[in-house]
């Protein structure tokens, strides 16, 4: 009865600490709940299970493995039920083994926590990580605080590791069966390797391990830094076959002489031509830059690798280099020409001018013809000009002549026969 008490006290607690906050926080231990179903594994001292509504007030039922139900207006002595309008918690000891159903409408955020005597022990993860980081863990099964080697329960086991926040999701698979990074097949020890080529931000690092009997869960936070090694690539000067590669270390953040460099430099058919080797010991800069020259050849090329340094809290850091092209061309020069190539060519090019100012100076039959044509129209059309004003002049002149004659005549002042009428 001391026990239910305590546990009831406990659901109380989480559920007001639980709503207090506008969003869901994990424990280190919390398993998701999917699809409203889960699987208790056997010898499960206590399982919490954390029911978020999506419409306020509603009954939870749980299934049983069984196929018995449980209410949260009838439940046995064991089993803690606590509900308000967003939330059920229920705790209940020594669940039946196998698989569970809620019936509910529930939104994302459901959570398991499950205490036995099966654990997932994971090595430390540091809080900051850098992007394009490689992070390698370590994770083992324990079962009563040994490690479980059990072929029957940890065959098929699998270990996945996701960095989740925001919209981006990366996850990776691993097994114990003693491939690819992992060292031995079945010995309960699992080794995970995690790409980190994430933006910078704050993300949930979210280790579990699942087979057909058991699942268990690992969280914690991680924030993700800009990358602190930087690299550019560029012919070491213009028209020279040599590639110069300068790296500028970030010393806020790693130690600029602890920095070495393994790449490789391949040609358009993706041919390896040198390897690069550097490290920063000697020859870095108090800016914190270091670099090398490398003689290739005029090609177009491509630059990848790997760098490997400290960071200023002693951490050993892994980081993907980003692949660079880069091309190194020869410097552009106009062809030289003997002394009597530049002559001949001169010579060329004068009787091309003088042959072009000949047909500029000497015009064509056909242009003469209308040049001919056009001056004789215009020397008729004066003539006939100036026959028209000798003519329009003579004939004014004759008039002129007529009219002074003599003095008027006696016949012209002699009425006219209407006058003559109108007198009688």
């Amino acid at each position: 009865m001391a026990i239910f008490i305590k546990t009831l006290f406990a659901s109380i607690v989480i559920l007001f600490s639980l709503t207090s906050v506008a969003h869901t926080i994990y424990a280190p231990n919390d398993i998701p709940l999917l699809d409203n179903r889960f699987r208790i594994d056997p010898k499960t001292e206590q399982a919490t299970f954390i029911f978020h509504h999506k419409k306020g007030y509603q009954q939870v039922v749980l299934v049983k493995p069984d196929g018995s139900k449980l209410y949260q207006q009838r439940h046995p002595e064991s089993v803690a039920w606590v509900s308000n309008k967003k939330q059920d918690i229920v705790t209940i000891q020594n669940p039946m083994a196998g698989p569970w159903q809620a019936i509910a409408e529930l939104d994302d955020n459901n959570r398991i926590k499950i205490i036995s005597e099966v654990q997932l022990s994971v090595n430390r993860l540091p809080l900051k990580l850098y992007a394009q980081e490689y992070i390698t863990t370590h994770a083992a099964l324990y079962s009563d605080k040994k490690l479980m080697i059990n072929p029957n329960y940890i065959k098929g086991a699998k270990l996945s590791i996701s960095l989740l926040g925001g919209a981006s999701n990366k996850m990776a698979l691993y097994q114990d069966d003693g491939k690819h990074y992992d060292e031995l097949p079945f010995d309960g020890k699992l080794t995970a390797r995690l790409y980190v080529d994430l933006q910078p931000g704050r993300y949930l690092l979210h280790i579990r391990t699942k087979n057909d009997i058991f699942i268990r869960n690992v969280n914690k936070d991680a924030v993700v830094f800009l990358s602190p090694l930087k690299y550019k690539i560029k012919a070491l000067e213009t028209g020279s076959d040599q590639a110069n590669i300068t790296f500028t270390v970030d010393g806020s953040e790693i130690d600029p002489s602890s920095v070495s460099i393994n790449g490789v430099l391949k040609d358009t058919n993706n041919k390896v031509v040198q390897q690069v080797l550097m490290h920063s010991l000697d020859t870095v800069s108090e800016s914190g830059e270091f670099n090398a020259p490398f003689k290739l050849g005029y090609d177009i090329y491509t630059f990848s690798g790997k760098a490997y340094a400290t960071t200023r809290t002693g951490r050993e850091v892994e980081l993907q280099l980003r692949e660079s092209v880069f091309e190194l061309t020869p410097k552009f020069e106009m062809p030289e020409q003997t002394a009597s190539e530049a002559l001949a060519t001169q010579t060329e090019q004068t009787l091309i001018e003088e042959t072009t100012l000949e047909s500029l100076d000497s015009p064509s039959l056909f242009d003469n013809l209308w040049i001919i044509i056009a001056i004789s129209i215009s020397l008729l059309l004066f003539i006939a000009g100036i026959a028209f004003f000798l003519f329009k002049r003579k004939q004014k002149q004759i008039n002129s002549d007529d009219g002074d004659s003599g003095e008027l005549s006696l016949d012209e002042l002699q009425p006219m026969p209407i006058d003559l009428t109108d007198s009688k």
